[in-house]
């Protein structure tokens, strides 16, 4: 199984918010952080926040910050939403698919399976589990310039 960028850079987000849980970060300080598209990052950002997954604040002292406690993220939701129309393979694509074998294939329903039991246990899987603890990604995120973070308790959140 193959994870899309999108949800890659989805997670890398907020690990880095999740290791900063106190500051207002810029997608700037995260695009530099996590090697991502600052544009890019930009429409990640915007869909986590629609989500509540992220709270942002425009304007001089805007910044992203995480919308709910890292304790309550549960990485497969946050899966299931950038995966979703992601067919696991071709068969799948109800639309593409020129697989000429599906109506005899004992290969996708096992694929179906696999792919249940990949969300089954990121279900089980916090934000807070993956950063808690965790120095050697604290380190990495610490490159990060900190001017680029504000404290989170003013202003108003716009997501």
């Amino acid at each position: 199984m193959r994870i899309t960028k999108r949800a890659n850079i989805a997670m890398r987000i907020l690990m880095y918010c999740g290791s900063n849980p106190d500051k207002r970060i810029t997608k700037s300080a995260i695009a530099e952080a996590c090697n991502a598209s600052e544009h890019h990052l930009g429409q990640i950002v915007n869909q986590l926040a629609q989500m509540g997954y992220l709270r942002t604040w425009r304007g001089r002292y805007g910044g992203i910050a995480l919308g709910r406690p890292a304790s309550e993220i549960h990485i497969g939701a946050v899966f299931r939403v950038f995966e979703s129309g992601v067919p696991i393979a071709e068969c799948f694509a109800i639309e593409s698919n020129t697989c000429p074998l599906v109506e005899a294939c004992r290969l996708r329903p096992a694929l179906a399976l696999a792919g249940q039991a990949f969300y089954q246990v990121l279900d089980s899987i916090t934000l807070d589990s993956l950063i808690a603890g965790n120095d050697e990604l604290l380190t990495i995120f610490d490159r990060a310039e900190p001017e680029r973070m504000r404290p989170v308790a003013t202003g108003r959140a716009v997501g």
